[in-house]
This record gives structure tokens, sequence and C-alpha cells, in this order.
């Protein structure tokens, strides 16, 4: 009976291999038959971005429609002929069943954030800068924009209304853009975003070429935490952000959608 594995994956924004933009712009849609016009720019990992109005957006590769993943299947066909399509693009990714999903065992965002505070902490404290101050009113800003991610399927630091964080931040009314707690003067929020599977790894049984069942390794809140802050440190622009010796307050948001879990962390 063989057992393919299938690794859980991590996206941060950044990262990945890009692909040549599209040259005219196109309709695009998603899973729920959301349209939008729009530039392909690029496939980084498991995110496509597109340019509307010379603003980027970064959306999930899973969440586009059926006929728009194959039209990016085509593209990387032409260019990159001798390569091997992503499991991503080719449709393949495994995603979890409702009845799986009710089977996970339950992960609490608050220990999860606070987990995510605690080795951001840790790690500014090894290399000698001054620890961050938890901001609860930061903390739910980026929470805020964590849901937004998952609610409505997309992966940037712009919402779909072209809100970038310091502009999400003032919406929310955040007092500190007037004045900063220590009364001195910060021009704006800076952000590390990513996106984890709540799973490790899944392991599919199969005889005689039929599926017989799926055995899935769930994260504890302390590996997704390991995981997300881990790989900030291994993205030279995240890990500037996590140790920008000018920053003293921050905030962590965290959502979880399905299968994913969306981090925001929002520097101040």
């Amino acid at each position: 009976m063989g057992i393919p594995r299938f690794p859980a994956f991590v996206v941060f924004w950044a990262f990945g291999h890009a692909i040549a933009a599209g040259a005219e712009a196109r309709i695009w849609r998603d899973v729920d038959g959301r349209e939008t016009r729009a530039l392909l720019k690029a496939v980084k990992g498991q995110e496509v971005i597109l340019l509307k109005d010379g603003r980027e957006y970064s959306f999930p590769l899973l969440r586009l429609s059926p006929a728009d993943r194959e039209h990016l299947e085509k593209i990387r066909g032409r260019e990159e002929p001798r390569k091997a399509l992503s499991p991503s693009l080719q449709g393949k990714f495994p995603i979890l069943s409702d009845k799986e999903l009710a089977a996970a065992p339950p992960i609490s965002v608050e220990l999860l954030e606070k987990a995510v505070v605690s080795l951001a902490n840790e790690v500014r404290k090894a290399h000698k800068i001054s620890e961050l101050r938890d901001i609860k009113e930061i903390a739910g800003i980026a929470r805020a924009h964590s849901l937004d991610m998952g609610s409505r399927g997309f992966f940037s630091h712009y919402n779909p209304d072209g809100d970038d964080p310091t502009a999400r931040a003032r919406k929310a009314g955040f007092s500190g853009l007037v004045k900063s707690p220590d009364g001195k003067p910060r021009p704006g929020f800076s952000e590390n975003i990513g996106r984890v599977g709540r799973y490790l790894s899944i392991r599919q049984g199969k005889r005689n070429e039929k599926v017989v069942g799926r055995t899935i390794r769930w994260q504890t809140e302390a590996m997704i935490a390991r995981q997300v802050v881990q790989g900030f440190l291994d993205s030279p622009a995240h890990r500037e952000n996590l140790l920008d010796p000018s920053k003293a307050y921050f905030g962590v948001g965290i959502a979880i959608v399905r299968e994913h879990v969306y981090v925001t962390q929002n520097f101040f």
C-alpha cells in the first residue's frame, strides 16, 4: 500500500519564483465567481500577483477559477517548458474536507498570538535589540487584516480597497498616528504577513490505486509559532522589519480560515 506524503506549505510575501507578466489586462475570476480586470505581473510560490490601477494585489492560486489556473499553466508551459508545474498550478494541492476540519484539534488564537509575540521578542533580545511592547490596539488592527485576507481571499499588504497598513490603522482610529505613546515622531506602520497550514503533513493511503484514507498530522500552537517566526527570519525583508531597532511597539493578529493560518505583524 503506497503512502504518498504531502508536506505542509508556507507562503510569505515576496517568496517564490516569478514568471513573466501577461502583456494585456484580462478578466480574472475566483472560485466564487467574483471578477476583476487586471494585468498578470507574476506567480510567486502559491500566489498570483495582479496589477490593477497601478497597485499590486496578491491572491492564493487555489482561489482562482479552474479556467484561470489552466491559463496560468499554459503561460508557465510556454516560459518554462522543461520545468514541472508546481502542485498548485496543477490543481493537486491537498485541500481538507469539512469532515477532516471538524476533526481537527482546536487552536487557541490567543495562545498562538502570544507565542509569536514571545518568539519575536526572544529573537530581538538575542540580537541585543530592545524588545517590542505588545499593544492591544495594534494587535486588533493586525488581526482584522488577517481575517480580511482569509475572508476575501487575497494575500497582500494592500487590501482590495487599496488600503496599506498605515491607511488601515488610520481608518481604525489608531491614536498613535497622532501622538505615539513615547512622544517620538513615527511615520507609520511597517508590516509582515504570512500564511501557514494548520497541518504539518498528510499521509494518503492507497490500495489497488484507490484512496483508502488519509492521516493528517496537525500542528500545535507552538509548532505554528516557530514556523511563522522562522519564516520571517529566513526572508531578508521580513527579518529587517522584525529586527528594526527604530520600532518600539507592535501587534500580532492571527485568523484561522479553514486549513490556513493567516498572520499579520504590524510594527510602529
